[in-house]
């Protein structure tokens, strides 16, 4: 039988990486008090009404050329 030509890992080992929680580093003081509160995500719900707006504004400027397109397999 052939050798094949990629050796595919021996998955019968444990890996050799393993994760590990994140350590503070040593260099610094020890924290004695929580972290600060996260800032609220932003609002992207402005973003949502401008796609919507620009969505009804493709559509509204392409139904004009597909009608002309309609016409046009029609006839030939």
């Amino acid at each position: 039988m052939p050798e094949p030509r990629f050796k595919l890992p021996d998955l019968s080992q444990p890996h050799k990486y393993e994760h590990r929680r994140p350590r503070r580093p040593s260099h610094l003081p020890k924290r004695l008090t929580p972290p600060p509160e996260r800032a609220e995500p932003p609002d992207l719900s402005l973003f949502l009404y401008a796609g919507m707006v620009l969505a009804l504004i493709l559509v509204i400027l392409a139904i004009p050329y597909l009608i002309a397109y309609m016409f046009e397999v029609v006839r030939l």
